[in-house]
């Protein structure tokens, strides 16, 4: 059998996350990402960190800016060539000193006998009407507080080890008491664990949506890894849900779900 690369646990054949310590063991179809906390692999669409919590996206590093080209130096032993058309050195030296005589005789000639100008009444400077103040500018769109998310990641932490563990209050205890159908929902997970065990759950927040202070929205998308009880069949599905969350006591709480494409 295959082993886990990260702590050598042996996984059977197209397992997605280690059941020990939750790498990611598809590989080369989900690419080569690690945790930068604990070393863990992990898939490339993952927020946080499955085994530390920790998050994996960043800002990305700047390119540095691509060398200037330099310029190409000349052939040894070539001494260098004046530009097409560009006159001699001593040439233009002589057209400048032919300039200057001609316009030092000109001021001679045209300042002999003139009479000084009257001076002129200067014209007032026209009032300048200051330019009208710009307007405010509108306030940025408030976004999402940084620690919502950590908040929200911490239900949903919750509740993949509750299934992981079919610990059936800890199951219950995410969900809010005004949760459509709770007394079904239940009975319907319990039903669930007779039949099934989970070898893995994975979660990925893509956004969250602050609706007001004890109000969100948030999509996240379960990756499921598991094993058929009766015929220890393996098999691997994701589902995206649409999940509305209500901060109950102080604590936040999934008040309903409506199922992704």
């Amino acid at each position: 059998m295959p082993q886990c690369p990260h702590c050598q646990t042996p996984y059977e054949q197209g397992q997605r996350y280690c059941s020990n310590c939750g790498s990611f063991l598809l590989h080369p179809e989900e690419g080569d990402t690690f945790c930068p906390q604990c070393g863990v692999r992990v898939s490339p669409r993952q927020e946080f960190c499955h085994e530390c919590d920790a998050p994996l996206k960043g800002p990305a590093a700047e390119a540095p800016p691509a060398p200037a080209p330099e310029a190409p130096a000349a052939a040894p032993g070539r001494p260098p060539t004046a530009a097409p058309g560009k006159m001699p050195p001593w040439v233009v030296g002589l057209l400048a000193g032919a300039g200057v005589l001609i316009v030092i005789l000109l001021i001679l000639l045209f300042t002999r006998g003139a009479t000084p100008p009257e001076p002129k009444a200067e014209a007032p400077a026209p009032a300048v009407t200051p330019a009208p103040p710009a307007p405010p500018a509108a306030p940025p769109a408030a976004a999402a507080p940084a620690d919502l998310k950590e908040q929200l990641g911490q239900v949903l932490s919750t509740l993949r080890e509750a299934q992981m563990n079919k610990d059936i209050v800890k199951f219950m205890s995410v969900y809010s008491l005004t949760f459509p159908d709770l007394e079904q929902k239940r009975a319907d997970t319990l039903k669930a664990w007779e039949n099934f065990d989970f070898t893995n759950l994975v979660f990925t927040v893509d956004k969250i949506q602050p609706v007001d202070p004890d109000n969100a929205i948030a999509w996240v998308t379960w990756y499921i890894d598991t094993r058929n009880r009766g015929t220890q069949e393996l098999a691997s599905s994701s589902q995206t849900y649409q999940v509305r969350f209500v901060k109950e006591m102080g604590q936040w709480r999934i008040r309903s779900l409506q199922e992704g494409e």
